[in-house]
């Protein structure tokens, strides 16, 4: 089978940055320890114009710079999404007309958390055809909409978008060398929203974790199997955002040391979608991630979904 390059990763956070300081005026009950284990120092929050097509725009333009590549260029467009879904019309083809990509076919796909991976195994079996050359794959969601003002989990969650060129048959860029994908429909009542559309959980913190670690771990494992790899045989792990609990149960999992796992989540808090792209170009921009290495990245998505990526550097 051809490869899936990624030619190119780019990342939107909106204008607004609401660090703790800020936020502690509504949680006079919280102290330091407390937000230390929310794990989250600032996040960003998008504006009224900064809406999930205007930040998708805004993210794809950049990656499509970066990679060299003309929106007319594309074949198809994936948008990742689940902060704004809606029955019609779908929000990809708004996306694929501001950017100008007038020959790309365009769809929405959820999955939430997951969304990302599962897009770009999407966009891998298109690539397979030798009608379709390049694609865009970009993750899109303001989640702190779906958050009430003043709950714990307006603390937790961030806005933003991320994007990434995708093309077979190049040697430039970064190589999908493998992904795993699962669900089990039998926890998708975990997590829903409600008649207000705000984001409702109904189990404890700790059962979600638990379930979120184990579903990364088995994920992981699968896929590193598959190429006769181990966990410790990949230079870094980069996991979804999540919630910090869940970064330190997954450490604990697999018997690593804690820097081997590595996450933004301080700086920009769980952006959904968004997370792994976001992460990789934020540890790439600090040099924390180089040409060469091997990068597992893991997600889960309410549904259930969990999800595993082996990336080549």
């Amino acid at each position: 089978m051809l490869n899936l390059r990624m030619l190119s990763l780019a990342t939107y956070l909106p204008r607004r940055r609401v660090d703790n300081a800020a936020m502690l005026s509504s949680f006079p009950e919280l102290g330091e320890k407390d937000l230390e284990r929310i794990g989250v120092g600032s996040r960003h929050e998008a504006a009224d114009d900064e809406d999930v097509p205007t930040m998708a725009v805004n993210a794809s333009r950049a990656a499509l710079e970066r990679a060299c590549v003309s929106a007319e260029a594309l074949d198809f467009l994936i948008l990742v999404n689940w902060s704004e879904r809606r029955y019609v019309p779908d929000i990809a083809p708004r996306v694929q007309a501001l950017l100008g990509a007038r020959k790309a076919f365009a769809f929405d796909v959820g999955c939430a958390c997951a969304g990302f991976l599962y897009a770009l195994s999407i966009a891998h079996g298109y690539l397979q055809s030798p009608r379709f050359q390049r694609g865009l794959v970009v993750a899109s969601d303001y989640s702190r909409r779906r958050v009430r003002a003043g709950s714990r989990a307006s603390l937790l969650f961030g806005d933003a978008a991320a994007a990434t060129v995708v093309a077979s048959n190049v040697t430039a860029g970064f190589n999908l060398v493998d992904y795993e994908l699962g669900t089990d429909g039998t926890r998708s009542e975990l997590m829903d929203v409600d008649s207000e559309n705000y984001l409702v959980t109904h189990v404890r913190q700790r059962e979600v974790n638990e379930l979120a670690v184990s579903s990364l771990v088995r994920a992981g494992k699968n896929l590193l199997a598959r190429q006769g790899l181990t966990f410790a045989d990949v230079d870094y792990i980069v996991p979804h955002s999540g919630t910090a609990g869940i970064q330190s149960m997954l450490a604990e999992a697999l018997s690593l040391p804690r820097d081997k796992i590595i996450t933004n989540l301080p700086s920009v808090g769980n952006v959904t979608a968004a997370s792994i792209p976001t992460a990789l170009e934020h540890f790439l921009q600090a040099g924390t991630l180089r040409t060469g290495q091997l990068v597992l990245v893991l997600a889960v998505g309410v549904g259930w979904h969990w999800v595993a990526g082996l990336i080549e550097l």
